[in-house]
């Protein structure tokens, strides 16, 4: 029987417990028509093995071991070399599928569409039990709204899912965050981005957005998202500034390969996804309570970052007065300032500065509107 789904899980250090719960998971949805993918990035635990043993056990499993550690990118594009299905299912080790997610990937297994968003739900230990899906026709997305999800992934754009007719609980920035068919994958030359260890689906469903001719909503929860407090997105390391601005790098090139020389979308790149970028590298170095540098090291740092392009025009053309981005307001105020000490603690305090930062742009908007009354300037 051809095979109708392909589901590629990345495995990289997820642990037995998790790991075994979440292929556990998948197998007890598995059909003839369905396919699992276990790809092992080197795992330095015992990952490799629990993958191998389910394998052996079940024909719809197929073992990879990516021999050295490759990055989940190099995983990502290995799973679509590898997919024999129609449509391709990414997920990480650690996540759970919805209890009938496989049935209700299938039943939609004949859509044109070129790709398929579907809900999410955040979890941290224990996922609720899953009604069966009776969704019986897909939401069909405007052509135009390709280009506003590309921009929303690439620049982080405001994005507004409703006005598409999509729930709250999208989140088509990640790769799981959907169904690809993959003839479109291939067909388009899409892949991930070698050597880039986080963001990387920022890349892909970058140029994957823009250049789908259909694009579709089923309105059900597929994918259970794990929270990790201590995931990639949060701990010290000393390669975050090496990833920071390999992010950067790949996210440019991407921006110039999609939308070349567009002054429009670079100005949005600029307003807000290199903003984040530029918190980031504060965030998770320089202000980070684990950076082992003493802080003449750490002020030394600071300097060389707002010295350097572009982070430099980040911090100097940010608009303070955003109410759209409030948490952003003071940590750029103390940048441009070059005020170090405060920094130092709003990172240490952010739901403080977080605070603050509503409340100093709500006294604006109040005195602003009032002085303009009188004519004054603000």
């Amino acid at each position: 029987m051809a095979v109708k789904l392909t589901i590629g899980t990345a495995v990289y250090n997820v642990g037995e417990q998790l790991l075994r719960e979440h292929i556990e998971g998948v197998l007890s949805q598995l059909t003839d028509e369905v396919e699992l993918l276990l790809i092992n990035d080197a795992s330095t635990d015992n990952g490799g093995e629990i993958c191998r043993a389910y394998a052996q056990s079940d024909s719809r499993v197929r073992y990879i071991d990516m021999g050295t550690n490759q990055g989940l990118s190099a995983v990502r594009n290995r799973t679509v070399e590898e997919a024999h299905g129609k449509w391709i299912f990414f997920v990480d080790g650690d996540d759970l599928l919805a209890d009938h997610a496989v049935s209700a990937a299938l039943s939609f297994y004949t859509s044109d569409a070129d790709i398929i968003i579907h809900d999410r739900k955040i979890f941290e230990s224990t996922k609720e039990k899953d009604p069966v899906c009776t969704v019986t026709e897909l939401v069909r997305l405007p052509r135009e709204a390709g280009r506003a999800l590309s921009l929303s992934v690439l620049c982080q754009n405001p994005f507004d899912p409703r006005k598409y007719g999509m729930s709250k609980e999208v989140f088509y920035h990640a790769a799981w965050g959907a169904l690809y068919r993959k003839d479109f994958i291939t067909g388009k030359g899409l892949s991930f981005p070698v050597g880039q260890k986080k963001a990387q689906d920022s890349v892909f469903n970058t140029e994957a957005y823009a250049c789908a001719e259909n694009i579709a909503y089923l309105p059900y929860t597929m994918y259970y998202y794990r929270r990790n407090p201590m995931g990639i997105t949060k701990r010290y390391s000393a390669d975050n500034v090496k990833n920071i601005d390999t992010i950067l790098k790949n996210q440019l090139a991407c921006m110039q390969k999609v939308y070349p020389d567009n002054e429009e979308v670079k100005t949005l790149y600029y307003n807000n996804r290199l903003i984040v970028l530029t918190m980031d590298r504060m965030r998770l170095d320089i202000f980070h309570k684990d950076n082992p540098k003493g802080r003449e090291e750490r002020m030394a740092d600071f300097e060389k970052l707002l010295a350097t392009e572009p982070y430099k025009t980040a911090v100097e053309t940010f608009d303070l007065s955003r109410d759209d981005k409030r948490w952003w307001m003071l940590p750029m105020e103390y940048a441009r300032r070059r005020n170090f000490g405060m920094l130092d603690f709003c990172f240490a305090h952010p739901k403080l500065f977080h605070y603050i930062g509503q409340i100093k742009i709500r006294l604006a908007g109040r005195f602003g509107r009032k002085s303009a009354k009188s004519g004054e300037s603000t």
